[in-house]
């Protein structure tokens, strides 16, 4: 785990300089040449375009627990933003073992887990990325009902079936996991 900090607001946000963002990216790229990308949240057009520019094919899913529905080894990455942070925490483990198995192999998520109230990335929002190590989140200023306050103990649980690349531990509090679709069988 590392720590890791936040910069100046930017209109209406914060820029929250990345651990994760380029390793998700080069990760991506390890996989397939253009590779498919499930985009989760709010839509975010800028985010779009910058995957798009990489040569990823993005699908964009707003409903987060509706997805279940894309067919297996569908996606080499998954960028869920604060989505799973969002759900009720009993929706949580099926919805993530769901996207394990629309993963290909070693396909990778990008999670954010917001800190706790009152901390400045505290409220669910729209990720920008700003470029391969820098985001700006835009709050929405509200929490979703049943959104818990993750610990790193609840991460590693969460992610008990894939390969924990990096956690990092954010000064507001926001956690930040980048994971892997582990190899193991023990995992699978």
């Amino acid at each position: 785990m590392t720590t890791a900090g936040t910069v100046p607001r930017t209109q209406g946000g914060t820029t929250l300089l990345s651990q994760c963002l380029g390793e998700f990216l080069h990760r991506l790229h390890r996989i397939d040449t253009h590779p498919a990308v499930l985009h989760l949240g709010v839509l975010c057009g800028a985010n779009i375009a910058f995957l798009g520019a990489m040569g990823c094919r993005i699908s964009v899913d707003g409903h987060a627990p509706l997805l279940l529905n894309h067919a297996p080894d569908s996606f080499s990455g998954v960028l869920a933003w604060d989505a799973i942070s969002r759900m009720p925490v009993e929706e949580a483990t099926p919805f993530v073992d769901g996207l394990r198995k629309m993963l290909m192999s070693t396909g990778v998520i990008l999670a954010y887990f917001p800190g706790p109230p009152g901390g400045a990335e505290a409220s669910s929002g729209r990720y920008r990325i700003v470029g391969e190590g820098k985001l700006a989140i835009e709050p929405s200023g509200q929490r979703h009902a049943g959104q818990k306050v993750y610990q790193n103990r609840d991460i590693y649980r969460l992610f008990s079936r894939f390969d924990v690349v990096r956690l990092a531990h954010h000064k507001s509090g926001t956690r930040e996991v980048l994971v892997a679709k582990s190899r193991h069988t023990g995992k699978s």
